[in-house]
Formats: C-alpha cells, structure tokens, sequence
C-alpha cells in the first residue's frame, strides 16, 4: 500500500504516512463494495507498458532479503507521524512570513501544540479536527458555535459565528466553503473569500456530506435532494458561476476547474464522467477510483479494473497507459499535493501529469512526456528517493543501490554499491551525498561506487529507518540516533556531534529535523535547524 500523498510505501495497518504524516485515506462502503466487484470482475489483458529493465538480468543472491519495510507502528510512533501532520503548516508558513527565529518559532509551534490537545491558548475548545489547505499556509476549524482560520502567527480569523455543519478549503487557500444547517441533511452553502472577507451564498438545502471546491476555490460542487449514495442531485455553482444540475442519477463529485467548465464525477456504479458546462458524458465505465488531476484539473489519471487510464477534456476517449493500478503520483517533497478529504481526487502540484513518476503494485513507473504510456524505473523496489526536480531518483533493489540520472524515454541505472545488503538510503535535495545504512547499524556516507566512509557502526536498530536517520537540507548534516543518542556528522565520523540523550524517534520537516526523548514517562518533542535544540512542548 502506498501513500496518496508522497508515494512511499506504507506500514501495515499505520494511520498516518511516517514519510510526509498524511492521513491514510479511507474508502465509502459504497465505493469499496463497488472496487470489490470489479476486482472479482477483472479480466487479464496483454501489458500495453515498454518494457525497460534497468536492472541487470542475473540478481545475486545476499545474505539478506527483505520485502517492504513493514512495521507495527508502537504508539509513539503514532503520535510523532499525527504531530509531523499538523505541525507542517506552520513550519512551512514560517518561511512564506518570515517568521524564521527560534523564538517565534517556538512560540507557534507551542501555541499549536497546546491546540492539538484541545484547546487553543486555554481559551477554545476545538470539537473537530480541522483542515489545511493544499499549500499547508493555513489551518481552518470550528468549534461548536464558530468556523475559523488561521496562518503561521497563530492568530484566529473568524469566518462566521454560527453553526458549520462541514467545511473545506480549497488547494491554494483562497476560498473557504462551509455548510450552515441544523441538521446533517441539509443546509445554506456559502464561499469565504480570505483575502477580502467577502461571502457568497451559493446555494440552500445542500447536503453536507460532499462539497468539492476547485483549487482556487471560485467552482464548487456539491449534492441536493440526498436521499442516499445512489439517490441523490448533482449540482455546480461557484463565484460568477450560475447553478446547474449537472446529473440526477445519484452522483459524486471528482474534480472541478475553477471556471466550472471542466468537471469530472462518478456515479453510484463509479462510471466517471466529465462535465463541459453544457452537458455530461462518459469517460469510462464502472470501477474508477484512485484519481489524480493537475492544478488546473486540464489532465486526470485514475484506475479501472486494476489498470491505469489517462484522459484530458479535449480526448475523445481515455488512454490505457499501464496495466497495472494506479496507488499515487510520485513527486519530490517540495511539490504539493493535496488530498480531498472526501471521494474526490488528489490534486498535484504539476503543471502537467505527462512526466510525472507513478507507484503502481510495488513498481515505479515515468509516464512518458505524450501521455501515450509508462516505462518501467524499477520493480518490487525496497526503497527510493526522488531528487527535489523529479529528475534523476535513488533506489534500492535486491539489496543493491541504483541511480537514474535522468528520468526518461532513454534512462539507464547507474550501480552504485552493491558489497553488502542496503537497507536504506538517504540523500541530500540533488542526490549528490548520499549515505546508506547497511547491516542494520553501520551508516556509511558513499564517496564513489562501492567506496564509503563510516559514519557510526552504532546506529539504533529500526525496521524503518526513516525515524532513526534524517538528512538536514538547510544544515548540510545528516542526523541520526547512535545508541538512543541523538547525533549529527557531515561526511566522515570524525565529524559527528553528540545533541541529546533517549531521543526515540527524529523526522526531517520542511527546514528542520524534530525529534522525541524520553524524560522520564514524559515525551519531549524537540526540533532543531541550528547549533542547539529547541523544545517544543512544556
């Protein structure tokens, strides 16, 4: 299983993604019971994929074999993966502000801890969980009476002073949608302008359960007259957008343009449509899920009957490009995505999707600069890491590591070191420094092919090495826990500095590396991108 949001592999039975701390998605009945179907229903097909084989033909046999690196997450590690999710926001409106010194740092990421608790600053008391926008600028929530926002300084914006039933906001923050109503069938729909305070009602006696906001947030489509999954209307309004019915047959929205011109949907047998602004039509049949669009929503990528489809507004019909499903858009962690938190798609921060890497069924795919199909990079890979252009990418296979330089039509995998099993690799934004970790404790940094440096042979032993070793972009070091010590070096071990004792777990975020240490039955969680630690919770 893969993440929606980063594309990394994910550990059995985790909540959240210990690479990036996004939610796990989760299906509707209806949706699951229909991809059931389809599955029992699937028929096989010749792969339509070039095949490309970067790997040499013969695999020799190590001393080691591991699968994907699985892991029950321990209770700690759950709490750590929900604080990365939260805490992000502010740690990258910090830069967009200014707010960059560790006092104002600080005293943000305090205030918001205090706030996951519970409460914000002792004073209100958040009975939902709330939402970031795609840019992760900004955190909207209600409490039981009000809706409100806020950016990196912390400071709540009132949004309205009444009952919100749900509430979404868009990709880039402009706009916010809520939904005012007594009860959970139906309500007044209106649209929030942040810059300018503005709101438009946009319609009344709409259903809350599913409103889907384009990604400035001007289009937004949503449902009336819901009786049920398969009974309901489906309507688009917006900002200088005029109402329409857009289906009657039970219907949900996937992904809409901000001019509304450029709507996709499903219906209750997950058939997908798109919508032109003057009528509807069908896209694919029944068994479309895991969607994926652009920024504009000019291009999507979903799947249907365990195969991977492309399709643009201007296409007469869809583009078969893998025969294998579709699990996420693969992007470097500089480039955002953003999930809708319903049935709807995952929005990429791509001009374009033609280009892009994809994970599908363990493997990783480049869908080629035409959209016409995918070429393999690599299979049943163990890990890997995206260099932050998308261009060239790291991967471990069958114990050995292998770069591709450039991602494309004419790609080759470079070998790098193939001596012993790599468990895990790390590398700095270009993949020019690169370290590995192999026989679980020895961090080696890998000066040239199968010539290294080490760094520490005492490293803590972690299936998932993502929560013991972490490189610091802004820093130039990478960190790593030596013997439940908390140390950072450069490229050799003369180089290493010890930080902080019991340090359990540490995680690269934005411009920093957080970490956890054990004080005593209390969790300290510490953040540090300059000479000392800063602790975050008191």
């Amino acid at each position: 299983m893969f993440c929606n949001q980063c594309g990394k592999p994910l550990p059995e039975g985790a909540a959240f993604c210990p690479e990036c701390g996004a939610v796990r998605e989760t299906e509707p009945e209806a949706v699951k019971e229909s991809a059931a179907k389809t599955e029992q229903e699937q028929i096989s097909a010749p792969m339509q994929n070039v095949a490309f084989n970067p790997i040499p033909a013969e695999n020799k046999e190590k001393q080691k074999k591991k699968g994907f690196p699985f892991k029950i997450l321990v209770p700690a590690a759950i709490v750590f993966a929900v604080l990365v999710a939260i805490l992000v926001i502010f740690l990258t409106g910090s830069r967009k502000t200014g707010m960059d010194t560790y006092a104002d740092r600080k005293d943000y990421i305090e205030s918001y801890w205090s706030f996951e608790n519970g409460m914000y600053q002792g004073e209100r008391e958040s009975s939902q969980g709330g939402l970031t926008n795609g840019e992760r600028s900004m955190f909207v929530y209600a409490d039981d009476t009000s809706l409100y926002y806020m950016r990196a300084d912390l400071v709540p914006e009132l949004v309205v002073d009444e009952y919100v039933a749900t509430y979404a906001v868009s990709y880039t923050g402009e706009y916010i949608a809520y939904v005012v109503a007594d009860n959970m069938m139906e309500g007044d729909l209106y649209l929030y302008c942040v810059k300018n305070g503005k709101i438009t009602q946009v319609d009344t006696d709409v259903f809350p359960g599913y409103i889907c906001l384009s990604p400035e947030g001007k289009a937004i489509a949503y449902l009336k007259n819901y009786e049920s999954y398969t009974e309901n209307d489906l309507y688009i309004g917006g900002v200088g957008i005029k109402n329409q019915k857009v289906d009657d047959d039970g219907s949900m929205p996937v992904a809409i343009s901000d001019n509304g011109k450029t709507f996709y949907y499903i219906d209750d047998s997950n058939k997908l449509y798109i919508y032109n602004g003057k009528g509807s039509e069908k896209v694919s049949s029944s068994g479309c899920s895991n969607f994926f669009v652009n920024k504009d929503v000019s291009e999507i990528l979903y799947t249907k009957d365990g195969k991977t489809y492309y399709h643009t507004p201007k296409m007469e019909d869809p583009v078969k490009i893998s025969d294998e499903e579709l699990h996420a858009v693969v992007v470097p962690d500089n480039v955002i995505s953003f999930k809708d938190v319903r049935i709807g798609a995952t929005i990429m921060g791509l001009k374009s999707l033609k280009g892009s890497i994809l994970a599908q069924s363990g493997s990783l795919y480049w869908f080629n600069d035409k959209g016409t199909d995918t070429i393999k990079i690599c299979s049943t890979l163990y890990d890997y890491q995206v260099s932050a252009d998308g261009k060239s990418i790291l991967f471990i296979k069958s114990g050995d590591l292998y770069r591709i330089k450039k991602i494309g039509d004419n790609m080759e995998a470079e070998l790098l070191y193939d001596k012993e099993y790599v468990d895990y690799v790390v590398a700095n934004d270009n993949l020019s420094k690169i370290y590995i970790v192999i026989g679980e404790e020895e961090l080696l940094y890998l000066k040239g092919k199968n010539k290294t440096e080490r760094i520490t042979n005492d490293l803590c032993q972690d299936e998932y090495y993502r929560y013991v070793v972490a490189y610091n972009e802004s820093m130039k070091k990478i960190f790593f826990i030596e013997n439940d010590t908390l140390c950072y070096a450069g490229t050799n071990s003369k180089s290493k500095v010890k930080v902080m004792e019991d340090v359990d777990e540490i995680m690269e975020l934005a411009d920093v590396v957080m970490f956890i240490v054990w004080e005593g039955d209390d969790m300290g969680l510490y953040y540090m991108n300059g000479k000392e630690p800063v602790k975050i919770n008191e």
